[in-house]
């Protein structure tokens, strides 16, 4: 894959010395460089004239000793990216969006409900200095407490973002509020009426008056003189790509090609919507993963994905993490890790970016640095990558402690392939033989193709993988002894 994101750009040396070759205020103005922006746009969101940006931007290249502004912005996310820079990201108080709640018994309201409740996330992580709690984490958190303080102990969070969204006639109406769980308080709250076509405007406001309230003092960096993202023309496009994320999460064959399906027809309304880009990369991975059909056109696909997210924004996280999925697909784990820490650096908060860099590293045999990035994940996304912790406490040879695991997300989603593989090679390793047949069969019945050579050959041939695709063969071994047998 001939990507931009394979470069690996400015020396480790330079981005692992920033905080002592810049200034604070030229750290700031290369944060905004790397976010994309241009000088005027810089100087209006640091209150300073252009003359002065140009002056700061080329201190900086002169600093780092690179020669333009993307080079620049290369150190600036490497150095976002170290495991120091996060952990001083996660020491700051969290910000958890609870689902939003839809009010209307119409399906319709329920799925802009969880499409807005995205999109608050991902608009949070985009421009927060402060870490967001992985959007799988916060369902069903109603039920685990009965009020703010209870739920935001139980969560890791400060702040709580909650919303209802109900129509109102002519028009959707959401109501939205920001509680401080350290006292219980409602900092801010307001209602928002508008035109059911007018859901895309109302929602970078809606986002944009959030983090103001919640952050006064970072609305000068943040908030002010950004330019909103771009929105699809349309609400069908937006609504299939978020249905499509519904049908994608449930971790089963035909759930994810129906998922593949309608993020296509998202993109066929509107082609640049990065969201649908997005989503099709994951669920071509997940078809990698679990072989769910011809590896070949999967690969093809995620990384046509991959360099479309990056064409249409090249300082989100989305394209970088998907072509991080790519390499990790490839067996190239180091031009991974340079992927996934461009991807981190975009955005502290992506915790799936976080999870998959740790498995990496783990697997690469960098393994404090892997469970460093492995619980920054988990700390973000609690409960969300069980699976994940799965694999890394496998590649560590934990093998009791990976086969809990396994099996708790085989309870959370029992027809995930890759869950029943993780299981089955940690039951096998420990020798506990008929308990690795019995998720073996589990697997056979809902994957009776899944094929340990293939796997190896596409993951492999790193020692963790080989170990899979080992305790994989003998079981299969065994049951086809035992049906001969019989």
């Amino acid at each position: 894959m001939n990507s931009r994101s394979d470069r690996t750009g400015a020396g480790p040396e330079r981005s692992q010395s920033l905080d002592v070759v810049l200034s604070p205020r030229q750290r700031e103005v290369l944060q905004l460089v790397a976010r994309g922006l241009t000088n005027p746009e810089i100087g209006q969101v640091l209150g300073i004239s252009g003359e002065t940006v140009r002056t700061h931007v080329a201190a900086v290249l002169a600093r780092l000793e690179v020669s333009n502004r993307t080079e620049a912005a290369t150190v600036y996310l490497e150095w976002s990216a170290t495991t120091e820079r996060i952990a001083r990201v996660l020491l700051r108080p969290a910000i958890a969006v609870l689902p939003l709640v839809a009010l209307d018994a119409d399906p319709r309201a329920a799925d802009i409900a969880a499409g807005i409740s995205h999109d608050l996330v991902v608009l949070f992580s985009r421009w927060c200095w402060f870490p967001v709690i992985a959007s799988a984490s916060t369902r069903g958190s109603r039920a685990l407490a009965c009020d703010a303080q209870a739920l935001g102990e139980r969560l890791g969070a400060r702040f709580l973002v909650d919303a209802k969204l109900r129509s109102a006639g002519a028009v959707w109406r959401i109501t939205a509020c920001v509680a401080d769980t350290a006292n219980g308080h409602c900092l801010w709250a307001e209602t928002y009426d508008f035109p059911r076509d007018a859901l895309f405007e109302v929602q970078d406001e809606i986002c944009q008056r959030i983090v103001a309230a919640a952050y006064p003092l970072l609305i000068a960096s943040v908030h002010a003189g950004l330019a909103p993202d771009s929105q699809p023309v349309g609400l069908p496009a937006w609504e299939l790509a978020h249905r499509a994320f519904s049908l994608h999460a449930a971790r089963e064959r035909a759930a994810n090609a129906r998922a593949q399906g309608e993020f296509a027809a998202a993109l066929a309304r509107e082609p640049t919507l990065v969201l649908a880009h997005y989503g099709l990369g994951l669920a071509a991975y997940d078809a990698i993963l679990n072989q769910w059909g011809p590896e070949s056109p999967a690969l093809d696909r995620l990384a046509a994905c991959a360099e479309r997210c990056i064409e249409l924004s090249p300082h989100m996280a989305e394209g970088h993490y998907l072509v991080g999925r790519y390499q990790q697909a490839r067996g190239q784990h180091d031009l991974a890790v340079v992927s996934l820490q461009r991807a981190i650096g975009h955005n502290p908060s992506f915790a799936s970016a976080q999870a998959l860099l740790g498995q990496v590293l783990l697997i690469t045999g960098q393994v404090d640095e892997g469970l460093l990035r492995m619980r920054q994940a988990c700390r973000l996304g609690p409960g969300a990558f069980v699976a994940g912790l799965a694999a890394a406490q496998f590649v560590r040879g934990e093998y009791r402690e990976a086969l809990a695991a396994a099996e708790q997300a085989v309870a959370i989603k029992p027809r995930y392939p890759f869950a029943l593989v993780l299981a089955i090679a940690a039951a096998w390793w420990m020798d506990e033989h008929e308990r690795a047949a019995d998720h073996g069969r589990a697997l056979l019945t809902i994957a009776p193709a899944f094929s340990p050579s293939q796997f190896l050959r596409t993951f492999g041939p790193d020692d963790a993988v080989a170990r899979i695709a080992r305790a994989l063969a003998d079981v299969a071994a065994r049951r086809g002894s035992a049906r001969g047998t019989g």
